[in-house]
């Protein structure tokens, strides 16, 4: 989920069997409107059975772009991005790069990419799940917004037999238990879904999503109104959860975050003299019932 047209309402974009991705917008009322799949040179983009799309800011240019993870059945397995060459509210997209890891391609059969901040470095990683139900973490060696991934340390072990740990594992990042760190929830073709508690000793590697960089001091705790103070310095302010993805623009004063479920959120506070995404100043935010 992601706010794809900038309007403040999270919109669905969905990965399809047959390999091709659809993006949907949240009306006002929370139903959701379909406004086709998404293109490259105005060709629907497919990357052969079981798409899974990550939408992200690859290069922080302050444009989502697209990353897509290739099965493998007809093509090659690769991970590849999508840059965006239109505008953020209005994505558009071109040619397609490959990732690679080591100078080379990927060839993980049914390879599901995320793009998160894991190793409390405060650059983006590529979390990997792959057909033996393996996760893999590829540590960001380059910087954060050209990344260089080279090796990998195993987040699930493979599992080539029984297939245990999912397969393939589709992944996401939540602070599931509340704890302040992310945990990881997989799913699978055959339906099972997997929770997977962070249990990293407080004070290692806590830094969550790229987010967390700038961080200032202490939470603000909040119920159902969040208030911003009003700066003549800041340009744009966003509301952001665990996993780096933008919950709803902000305005200064009081802000309805009633809707939002209880969890750890970041205020992210674009500026004058500042400029790309991930810079200027966050704020941890707690959201109580």
């Amino acid at each position: 989920m992601c706010d794809w047209n900038n309007d403040g309402l999270l919109d669905l974009v969905t990965g399809e069997r047959n390999g091709y991705y659809t993006v949907f917008l949240r009306n006002p009322d929370s139903t959701l409107t379909s406004a086709g799949r998404i293109q490259a040179h105005g060709t629907e983009i497919t990357t052969d059975n079981n798409s899974w799309p990550w939408v992200c800011d690859w290069n922080l240019d302050g444009r989502k772009d697209l990353l897509a993870g290739q099965e493998g059945i007809y093509n090659p397995p690769n991970v590849y991005v999508y840059l965006n060459e239109g505008t953020d509210s209005a994505p558009v997209f071109g040619d397609s790069t490959p990732v690679l890891h080591g100078g080379l391609p990927f060839d993980d059969y049914r390879c599901i990419p995320v793009l998160i901040e894991l190793d409390g470095d405060g650059k983006r990683d590529l979390v990997l799940g792959e057909w033996y139900s393996s996760v893999r973490l590829y540590s960001n060696v380059g910087t954060d917004s050209n990344p260089v991934f080279n090796t990998y340390v195993n987040l699930v072990e493979p599992d080539p037999v029984n297939y245990s740990n999912g397969n393939p594992p589709r992944i996401n990042f939540t602070d599931w238990d509340g704890d302040g760190d992310l945990d990881m929830i997989t799913c699978d073709y055959y339906g099972s879904v997997f929770l997977r508690e962070n249990t990293t000793p407080p004070g290692t590697g806590e830094t969550s999503t790229a987010e967390l960089r700038t961080t200032n001091t202490g939470p603000c705790i909040v119920r159902g109104i969040l208030y911003l103070r009003v700066s003549p310095f800041t340009i744009h302010a966003s509301l952001f959860d665990m996993t780096g993805r933008r919950v709803m623009s902000l305005v200064p004063g009081a802000n309805d975050v009633s809707s939002l479920a209880p969890g750890a959120y970041f205020i992210r506070e674009e500026g004058l003299g500042i400029r790309g995404w991930g810079s200027g100043k966050t704020q941890k935010v707690l959201k109580t019932e």
